[in-house]
């Protein structure tokens, strides 16, 4: 997986770092496992939306993963560093597990499709229980 991070109206630290490996690199490479790795591009940007500003939410994040053709990004402001990448991890994993189930549920809904047109010969077909009119009894 290729990653990378880019800072606004910021200096990245070390413990910055770790601390958005830890939230959201880790879980991104739980949820997908080894299957999508090499293909995919993790790109964050993390920093302050003016220097100029000092209260309310002037810190944003925002998070964009690209792989097969799919682009999955989830955006945050908030009040510190700490507080935006946190909400970023959490609507990032709802972007992406909400995309696992589109996949899924597509999925069976071609199952279900291809079961629907599928024709059984009546002669595959099962028999109830006990004797049957054409017995003669």
């Amino acid at each position: 997986m290729q990653t990378t991070i880019k800072t606004k109206n910021i200096s990245l630290t070390d413990a910055m770092r770790l601390y958005m490996e830890e939230k959201i690199f880790k879980p991104v490479k739980k949820v997908f496992g080894d299957q999508h790795m090499p293909d995919m591009v993790l790109a964050l940007e993390v920093g302050r939306s003016t220097r100029h500003h000092r209260k309310g939410s002037v810190w944003e994040a925002k998070a964009t993963i690209q792989w097969n053709n799919e682009l999955l990004r989830a955006e945050t402001a908030g009040e510190s560093f700490y507080e935006v990448v946190d909400l970023l991890e959490e609507e990032f994993m709802r972007e992406i597990k909400n995309s696992k189930g589109k996949e899924y549920a597509q999925e069976r809904r071609g199952a279900r499709r291809a079961k629907k047109k599928a024709t059984i010969a009546n002669i595959a077909q099962f028999s109830h229980k006990g004797r049957t009119r054409e017995e003669g009894v």
